[in-house]
């Protein structure tokens, strides 16, 4: 019998033992319980440190690094090294990999709830359904996150045969763990999240929870992710009828006290954030991208006693985190790729002004004219990597526009007094699984190198 439990401490246990041992495991002993009513289960799916936690590797691999300080580079441990020059691989013999462990976590878990909520005691057929729902999105986040860290960049033309990631829909802890093709991964991650969206409410109580705000959002950037910019466009006009607050940045200088706490700010639609912290100096290319005036420049980055100069530091204040999840910035900003591709001058600018005027201090603030559509999705990807710096979604940009050629360049690095290139295809845009991993599991098998 298998039974998730959990602690007064809302620590997580897994229990797996033989039917023998049956009436014994059942007596509930003091700090835990085997969840068997709905509000047990509502609790696990309330608990931030399992269904929030994300990913760290993507805010050291991303060209938004680039640490040229000596005694920076050797202070970073081994892991971050390997990932900031594009390593074969990363990890010791006995070293984790917390990003690839928590997105699991979080699977575990979901697939736990998924499982047997809908048995539960003592709730109603419209709670377990939310709480079915919600899980459901937050393994397909999970999913679309560990694919595109650890499986091939997705080509619609090539997806049945490309390298995906373990897909396990079951809380079974002896599956095997053949990785499923990308084709298989991204339609399961489609299903879950059109399954959930009858049961969710519009908006959650907070934004750690699924609704249908974030369903769409997930959906939005799930199809842009597959090259899919029609569905991506719609998906994003669905969240943002639900949902297109934005912050003036501006209000915020000088005031940081009041910036809003991550599961009240209005710009979030679902709440994830980086599992560790990465700080290096910023690439001198991304500070070229500011323009006068921009308040994110001056909140979101910083000096430091360890790093010299500007920073790499993202914060939501006070948190001590660097959030990772779904935004209204990035449904607005997908909205414009997809004009910028159709070459909607008007529509991409309408998008890309719409944004920038809660970000650019208003007495430096112009809107931005273009006249060549050629320029229009390089204009949109610019906005993105200042938008979304500090959040490690300019490595996902990077992975997808390998399959733009105006986009697909080689990525050149400095490091210890050596020079590293990472090309424009190469299967160091995939992670490498740990060893420790592949030692318990072999089935798994090493990502392509």
């Amino acid at each position: 019998m298998k039974a998730l439990t959990y602690q007064i401490w809302v620590a997580l246990f897994i229990l797996t033992v033989s039917s023998s041992c049956r009436k014994y495991v059942e007596v509930e002993q003091f700090g835990q319980r085997t969840l068997k009513y709905t509000d047990d289960f509502q609790f696990v799916m309330n608990d931030r440190s399992t269904m929030e936690k994300s990913y760290i590797l993507p805010f050291v691999s991303n060209d938004d690094m680039a640490t040229t300080d000596e005694n920076h580079q050797n202070s970073l441990n081994a892991e971050f090294k390997a990932t900031y020059v594009w390593g074969s691989n990363y990890y010791g013999d006995t070293q984790t990999d917390i990003g690839w462990g928590n997105l699991y976590k979080t699977i575990y878990t979901c697939n736990e709830v998924i499982y047997s909520v809908m048995s539960s005691l003592k709730g109603t057929e419209t709670q377990k359904k939310q709480i079915y729902a919600d899980a459901l999105v937050q393994r397909a986040f999970a999913y679309l996150m560990l694919a595109n860290q650890y499986g091939e960049v997705y080509d619609p033309s090539k997806a049945q045969t490309q390298v995906g990631i373990p897909l396990l829909k079951t809380p079974d802890l002896f599956l095997k763990l053949d990785r499923s093709n990308l084709d298989i991964v991204y339609k399961q991650i489609l299903s879950d999240l059109q399954e959930a969206i009858p049961s969710l409410p519009a908006t959650a109580t907070n934004n750690g929870h699924a609704a249908k705000v974030s369903a769409y959002a997930l959906l939005s950037r799930t199809y842009l992710y597959m090259r899919n910019f029609t569905l991506a466009g719609e998906y994003a006009d669905k969240a943002l009828a639900i949902n297109s607050s934005l912050k003036t940045l501006e209000n915020y200088i000088g005031n940081t006290v009041s910036f809003p706490r991550r599961l009240d700010d209005p710009e979030i639609l679902l709440s994830k954030i980086s599992a560790g912290t990465f700080m290096s100096e910023l690439n001198p290319e991304l500070l070229s991208l500011f323009p006068s005036g921009d308040a994110r420049l001056e909140l979101f980055t910083g000096t430091s006693n360890d790093v010299p100069g500007i920073a790499y530091i993202r914060p939501q204040f006070n948190e001590f985190s660097c959030q990772t999840g779904l935004s209204v910035p990035e449904m607005m900003l997908i909205n414009a790729e997809v004009y910028a591709r159709a070459g909607n001058t008007s529509k991409t600018l309408e998008w890309l002004n719409k944004l920038r005027k809660t970000r650019i201090k208003a007495a430096d603030y112009q809107d931005l004219v273009i006249t060549n559509p050629a320029d229009l999705l390089p204009a949109v990807i610019n906005e993105r990597r200042r938008e979304f710096m500090g959040m490690g979604l300019r490595w996902f940009d990077q992975r997808r526009l390998n399959l733009d050629p105006e986009f697909a360049k080689p990525y050149v690095r400095t490091f210890q007094g050596q020079q590293y290139t990472l090309s424009p295809g190469s299967n160091r845009f995939i992670y490498p699984i740990a060893p420790a991993v592949l030692n318990l599991n072999p089935e798994i098998q090493q990502s392509p190198r």
